[in-house]
């Protein structure tokens, strides 16, 4: 690429003429000297900054989901999957994509994981419980299935959870300290 060369010769040549110019500074007065020495500095870091821009955006890796470009020190996720004869599929996904994924579930996933009844999500839904959540874009009907995030579960069915753990467990502490107590 030209411009790359283009632009890795002139900090070559910045470089050199820093190091001319630090043989050629004993003998100015001490305010030339630093006004040109940062000059030259801030030109060098300036070139080295537009370098390191140009270059990070071409990258060899695309995110087949979001097309962003992978970072070079980012290592991403390649799918190479083939259905019989069909097509190969191949995929490279960044980790922002996998991380979404990771936290997007179908209500039956959902459901189990977070130990809920099977059709409790279904239902708040239908109730209205959860209209904030899809207004968001947090919970969305895809096809047969609905999808939701795990942001959905921690902020309204976790809170759900602790309470009625903590109500069981005050219950059986109750008991417990019936049976214990004497009776007379």
């Amino acid at each position: 690429m030209a411009i790359v060369d283009d632009m890795r010769k002139k900090i070559e040549e910045l470089e050199a003429n820093i190091a001319v110019y630090e043989d050629i500074s004993s003998n100015l007065p001490s305010d030339i000297n630093y006004i040109v020495q940062s000059l030259l500095n801030h030109q060098l870091n300036d070139l080295r900054f537009r370098l390191e821009r140009f270059t990070f955006l071409k990258s060899e890796k695309q995110c087949s989901q979001c097309q962003n470009w992978i970072k070079e020190h980012e290592e991403p996720v390649l799918l190479n999957y083939q259905y019989n004869k069909m097509k190969p599929l191949h995929m490279t996904l960044c980790t922002n994509c996998m991380s979404a994924m990771d936290k997007v579930m179908v209500t039956n996933e959902a459901e189990s994981k977070w130990g809920l009844r099977p059709g409790t999500i279904k239902q708040d839904r239908h109730l209205g419980k959860l209209r904030e959540f899809e207004d968001m874009g947090l919970i969305v009907n895809s096809g047969r299935y609905i999808k939701v995030h795990e942001l959905v579960m921690r902020a309204y069915y976790e809170p759900k959870q602790l309470e009625k753990e903590a109500k069981k467990d005050r219950k059986t502490k109750k008991t417990k300290n019936e049976k214990e107590a004497p009776q007379e």
